[in-house]
């Protein structure tokens, strides 16, 4: 794919710091929606928006302002406390996504909503009992959105992100198998960015881990 035209939502986070140096770097331009401009370098390559997602006039007139090849949404939440704010963005960006008529989206998901053999439902059940259950309702929350939009949508699905250095390697799955696994940052990124070089799942959710 040549240059790509993208908005970024969660451009600060552990993710997103990593998906903008790999957008950044093969020269793709990428506009970002952030509250704190200071965490973010400077680039020709990036506009900056100041505000966030429950500023609603601020991510409208930033979302509105150019004509974007896809929208890239990695913003996450603590996912041991209660929080609708995946499920907040993907409805806001899914809306303004359909709106626009632009064409791509994509964005981090978790393993609950693959699809998942017997052992793995069973984890993901006695996982949702526990305080991780508030992030797996969030997530369901987003994909209950997004699955049902008109948009070219990719979810990677994701176990515990976990702080580490990027491998550069992963495993891919279309079904969660079970069991502890995890994934971290820029191979999160890496993964996102591959899809958005050269995309080889379409309306589906697949799954990344070690």
């Amino acid at each position: 794919m040549g240059h790509v035209n993208l908005y970024l939502l969660g451009a600060t986070g552990r993710v997103g710091t990593e998906f903008l140096h790999l957008a950044l770097t093969a020269g793709h331009s990428v506009s970002a929606l952030v509250r704190d401009s200071s965490k973010v370098a400077a680039s020709p390559s990036l506009t900056l928006f100041p505000g966030d997602l429950y500023d609603e006039a601020a991510l409208r007139s930033s979302f509105v302002s150019e004509t974007w090849d896809a929208v890239v949404n990695v913003i996450g939440a603590d996912p041991l406390k209660p929080s609708t704010l995946v499920t907040d963005a993907a409805r806001a960006l899914v809306s303004l996504c359909e709106e626009t008529s632009t064409p791509r989206y994509l964005a981090i998901s978790g393993t609950a909503e693959m699809p998942h053999t017997t052992i793995g439902g069973a984890g993901i059940a006695v996982m949702r009992k526990t305080p991780v259950g508030h992030g797996i309702r969030d997530h369901d929350g987003a994909y209950a959105i997004v699955s049902t939009s008109s948009l070219d949508w990719v979810l990677v699905g994701c176990p515990w992100i976990k702080d580490g250095p990027g491998r550069g390697t992963y495993m891919t799955a279309d079904t969660f198998p079970g069991g502890m696994k995890t994934i971290h940052p820029a191979d999160v990124a890496l993964a996102l960015f591959r899809e958005l070089e050269d995309p080889l799942h379409h309306r589906q959710i697949f799954g990344i881990w070690y």
